[in-house]
């Protein structure tokens, strides 16, 4: 018989001070989305799954674009935190994406100006809007893709699909079944994520059918999760950590 491996597993909130926990040299943290450097009590050189700097960094829309800038193998949109440029865009017909909140999620701070009719907002990012005809996330973790997922329009969506911003509340979910993937899509999301110094992360990425290209957009390290993408992750951590 193979040897049973057992886990223990606890989950630490970095807000909420835990003074049972000490950490001891053996310990393995997994680091879901906290971008604030914590001391764990006990010290002792644990190790730390996805490093808080890197979390800070990937949480961060504008350090996150400036990482990947000019990257061999990466594509992201072009950016500025420049208003001026910005309106300039709008000048020459290119719709910009006013980022207000740069550690949002789900869709938060996103104002859409698609020409001069609607004024650019007061925003820290500003990013040339790409069309899009696919959408996917690509979970990446240790060097390797362990799930693809495309989103696509909600069934039971009762209200206006906006295809712009796509998210739960916009009409759109996660799916996996019959999924085409441009050649590009997983090297990217790859290499992504080691740019940016994660061990995981969800990467967003965008795909223009005309260009025939794939943008990346952001890194989620603290994706949603449930079913098959649980395990998937699940599997990857005691390959690794075991």
């Amino acid at each position: 018989m193979g040897q049973l491996l057992s886990y223990r597993v606890r989950r630490l909130f970095t807000d909420r001070p835990n003074p049972t926990f000490v950490a001891k040299p053996w310990h393995k943290i997994i680091n879901w989305g906290n971008s604030q450097t914590h001391q764990l009590a006990g010290g002792g050189p644990q190790m730390v799954v996805n490093p808080f700097d890197a979390v800070r960094s990937a949480s961060n829309k504008l350090v996150t674009f400036q990482k990947l800038e000019n990257q061999d193998g990466i594509r992201i949109p072009a950016f500025t935190a420049d208003r001026t440029v910005a309106e300039g865009w709008l000048r020459d017909g290119i719709g910009v994406v006013c980022r207000t909140v740069l550690s949002g999620h789900s869709g938060a701070g996103i104002v859409l100006c698609m020409d001069q009719s609607v004024p650019l907002a007061n925003a820290p990012l500003y990013v040339q809007y790409v069309k899009k005809q696919r959408e996917y996330r690509v979970h990446v973790a240790f060097g390797k893709v362990i799930d693809v997922q495309q989103k696509r329009q909600r069934s039971d969506y009762d209200g206006e699909t906006n295809f712009q911003v796509r998210n739960h509340h916009t009409g759109w979910v996660y799916c996996r079944e019959d999924i085409v993937k441009p050649d590009e899509l997983e090297p990217m999301a790859v290499k992504t994520v080691a740019r940016l110094g994660l061990d995981f992360g969800a990467v967003d990425i965008i795909w223009n059918e005309k260009r025939n290209e794939c943008y990346v957009l952001e890194v989620n390290t603290a994706p949603g999760l449930e079913g098959t993408t649980v395990e998937r992750y699940a599997q990857a951590f005691v390959e690794e950590l075991a």
